[in-house]
């Protein structure tokens, strides 16, 4: 359901470190107006109404959804909050933009999808990273085989801290990587190999390492830690032909192509097929540093899920989206239960 009007009322829900990131485009965006923002620390919303005057705060999430001036949601809570408030939303008749992850379940994906198209109503997920000019600058790549097939990808995904106790580092970082490989690749990996270490807290993971497996061969490596020396956000995709860096801390140049390739030729000369008659080929070719127009991710996203809501566009954050993300994140935290042994994933849920 789309709105016939030109600007949406929207509530935010979550002031801590990322709301004030959505309140701030929502907020400057011509196409959208917020009504009210709600958070449990009086202090914060203190500094909202200091830098927003003509936005109402309060601390009772009731508040939001009983405004009957609000046509959507925004929520930027804890990661074990999402599923609660989301349904509350979207049972109340508003539209709903709620971050990563959706929800940590199947059950609680499957109610909030079956309770969206119930009510008519656009669930949005904030998976911003396929927002990023180089994030899709790489996808033109890909999908124009300038790459050749894909043999595998690499993610990494680290720093030192914020140390949460919500959720482990991989359900605070690898929902981004996920979201980026089901954006890249029409298949969706089928199985995974996890395994997970506890130093600061715990029962609460704070380095994993998880391979997904697809149909095709490829594999993707997922590396996400809180204890690490450097923040690193960076995607290595070999390619049969070429390879591709994207490094999102280098702002010059986010984006390297590496004209770079093994062949093997075989020794017609020999009439048996041996090691030694196949000769491996090195090349190294050029590096190329494709100019990349850097953009605001948030800024993007925000304006999609206006798109969304106003003019009833597709999306790559849809609630079918978010819930793939979902799929990958259960089959992993099964297998670091398993001591690493290969699961399946099960798409059952957000098809």
């Amino acid at each position: 359901m789309s709105l016939k009007s030109e600007q949406l009322h929207i509530a935010v829900a979550g002031v801590g470190h990322w709301g004030p990131n959505l309140i701030r485009n929502f907020y400057t965006s011509k196409r959208s107006h917020i009504t009210a923002v709600c958070d449990q620390d009086a202090k914060r919303l203190e500094l909202i109404k200091s830098a927003y005057p003509d936005i109402e705060v309060t601390t009772s999430f009731d508040d939001l959804i009983k405004d009957d001036k609000v046509d959507a949601i925004v929520i930027a809570t804890p990661t074990e909050t999402h599923f609660e408030l989301a349904r509350q939303s979207l049972a109340a008749g508003k539209h709903v933009f709620v971050e990563k992850p959706i929800a940590t379940s199947k059950q609680e994906c499957d109610d909030l999808l079956d309770l969206a198209r119930l009510k008519k109503l656009h669930l949005f997920v904030g998976h911003v990273f396929v927002y990023n000019a180089g994030i899709r600058a790489v996808k033109k790549y890909i999908e124009s085989q300038e790459l050749g097939s894909i043999y595998y990808v690499n993610l990494t995904r680290t720093n030192l801290g914020p140390i949460r106790t919500d959720v482990n580092a991989f359900w605070d970082l690898a929902p981004h990587d996920i979201s980026i490989l089901n954006y890249w690749f029409p298949d969706k990996p089928v199985t995974v190999n996890a395994v997970g270490a506890v130093y600061l807290n715990k029962g609460v993971e704070d380095t994993v390492y998880a391979t997904y497996r697809y149909a095709t061969g490829m594999i993707a490596n997922i590396h996400t830690s809180w204890l690490h020396p450097r923040k690193v956000r960076e995607i290595t995709v070999v390619g049969e032909k070429k390879m591709i860096v994207w490094n999102d801390m280098d702002l010059n140049h986010p984006i390297k192509v590496y004209d770079k390739n093994i062949t093997f030729t075989k020794d017609e000369d020999q009439l048996i097929d041996t090691f030694s008659s196949f000769h491996a080929s090195i090349h190294e070719g050029d590096t190329l540093l494709p100019k990349i127009r850097l953009n605001e991710p948030l800024k993007a996203e925000c304006e999609a899920f206006l798109d969304v809501v106003l003019n009833g566009n597709d999306s790559y954050s849809s609630g079918f989206h978010g819930a793939h993300v979902v799929n990958a994140m259960l089959a992993a935290e099964n297998s670091i239960l398993s001591a690493g042994q290969e699961v399946e994933i099960d798409y059952s849920i957000g098809d």
